[in-house]
């Protein structure tokens, strides 16, 4: 009997040795790579189940492979079928916004992406978003590509669903990405009846339960049309009833998306035939019909250069993390930030306090009541430091703001699906548009001040009131918003 157990204490030994190396070496955060270190160390049995169960963030190697390997071969037939796209960075300093053309130039290194010209249409909440995407689905000639992180069984998921079903009948090419976990209940219903009509609907990251625990941790986060090369949309509001005001969900929902009409509209579809390509055996590659040369001559929207940022675990960097900490540093006047999931790292922490501590106004809009009660403690954690560096927070409480949003000096604008913390940065497939141009810079600042007319400013003395007990619990909700 005494040599089992000491056999069985060797295993377990062996098995807390092992996740630890494996800590060390597979996390890349440190706070996160700490947290599971503690939890191993003082609690082995409940640390290694719970590591095993959440921790593991492998940059996916095999899909990443795939991912990459896809973008590249895509971006070789781009390049040797398409003229190369101009450098625009000599527009940014014609209409005055040279100081933003070292980002321009970071970006196209960060991710191949040329900033190119289109025409931008801001659409504000579903009952924006959905009409207009209705309208341009049922206008398709050749083909509609979608890739969605939740899709509802709903009036609006349904709606989507007959347009697409319409549309195929009519001979147009339909591809749709969807997330196997976040969009789960519609696999027996939509997903389908989608199939059952001629769409080819694929999941991203699939779940299976012998992977549960490890493709859990991911999530294709994306919120993604493209409609005959030539239209396209992005931002935050997903395929559900509750982003739509005008229709009763219990609770007012305020987010935003993007409309694009042009050249821009190649690098979303570039991104998406990459996931395809990474998840399908059939392989998409250039094509003059999957990439049109020309734009639109007169497209509705307001005109601006723009730029596609791509991030998630597919890639070698945090793309993400990286663009929004170039932007906060680059800003000069005004900073005004809308998000709804707000846990920064180190790096966004100091940009932030360095802009606010260099003069810039930097505003922050983030939920008065999260649903999700450890993000909503952990963000308020950072609220000292970030008050006492003069930085203005908002707490939006006409209802639940779910927009990812940054306005920058009245002249740059980001829409996208990414929110401001660690599975954004580093777990999640995400995507954003960032837009250079005053006048939808204008028209875009001129959203969030209305914002904030919904909203409570944290002041000081809110922040200094908090009790010791409250302290306590923030810290602890942002210890274990690191560890999941």
């Amino acid at each position: 009997m005494n040599i089992a157990y000491q056999i069985l204490f060797v295993v377990y030994l062996l098995l807390i040795i092992y996740t630890v190396i494996r800590i060390l070496l597979d996390t890349e955060t440190t706070p996160k790579a700490l947290g599971y270190l503690l939890l191993v160390l003082f609690l082995p049995a409940i640390g290694i189940v719970i590591y095993f169960a959440l921790g593991l963030n492998f940059r996916h190697l095999s899909s990443r492979y795939r991912v990459v390997k896809a973008q590249h071969e895509l971006d070789r037939d781009m390049h040797n079928n398409m003229l190369p796209a101009l450098d625009h960075s000599l527009n940014l300093r014609e209409i005055g916004l040279e100081h933003y053309s070292s980002l321009a130039k970071f970006l196209k290194k960060l991710g191949n992406e040329p900033l190119q010209e289109s025409s931008f249409t801001l659409l504000t909440n579903g009952e924006e978003k959905f009409p207009e995407v209705l309208r341009i689905l049922d206008a398709a000639g050749h083909f509609i590509h979608m890739e969605y992180y939740a899709w509802e069984n709903d009036i609006r998921g349904n709606q989507v669903k007959d347009c697409l079903l319409r549309k195929a009948k009519e001979g147009v090419k339909i591809r749709v990405i969807y997330d196997d976990y976040a969009s789960r209940k519609i696999k027996p219903n939509i997903v389908k009846e989608l199939k059952a009509g001629g769409v080819a609907a694929v999941p991203r990251i699939k779940v299976k339960i012998a992977m549960l625990a490890n493709r859990m941790n991911h999530r294709d986060h994306r919120k993604i049309i493209i409609v005959d090369g030539v239209i396209g949309f992005v931002g935050g509001i997903n395929v559900s009833d509750r982003y739509d005001n005008s229709i009763d969900t219990g609770l007012y929902w305020r987010d935003t998306h993007v409309k694009i009409t042009g050249p821009v509209v190649n690098s979303l579809q570039r991104h998406f035939i990459a996931g395809w390509n990474s998840v399908q055996p059939e392989q998409l590659g250039y094509s003059k019909e999957l990439f049109p040369v020309n734009a639109i001559d007169h497209p509705p929207g307001i005109k601006a250069l723009a730029q596609v940022v791509a991030g998630g675990p597919a890639y070698p960097t945090s793309n993400i993390m990286l663009t929004y900490f170039k932007i906060f540093t680059s800003a000069r006047e005004k900073l005004y930030i809308t998000n709804p999931y707000f846990i920064p790292n180190d790096s966004i922490m100091d940009a932030l306090k360095q802009a606010a501590t260099s003069g810039v106004d930097v505003r922050l809009m983030i939920p008065y009541k999260s649903d999700s009660a450890v993000v909503g403690a952990a963000s308020k954690f950072y609220f000292p430091d970030l008050v006492q560096a003069g930085v203005k927070i908002y707490l939006y409480k006409k209802g639940f703001v779910h927009a990812k949003t940054v306005v920058a000096d009245t002249c740059l604008s980001v829409i996208g699906t990414a929110n401001m913390d660690v599975r954004s940065f580093d777990l999640n497939l995400e995507i954003m548009s960032v837009i250079y141009g005053r006048d939808f810079g204008q028209q875009f600042e001129n959203v969030f001040m209305d914002d904030l007319k919904e909203c409570m400013e944290v002041t000081s003395e809110i922040v200094n009131k908090a009790s010791l007990g409250n302290r306590l619990l923030y810290a602890i909700a942002r210890l274990i918003s690191a560890v999941l």
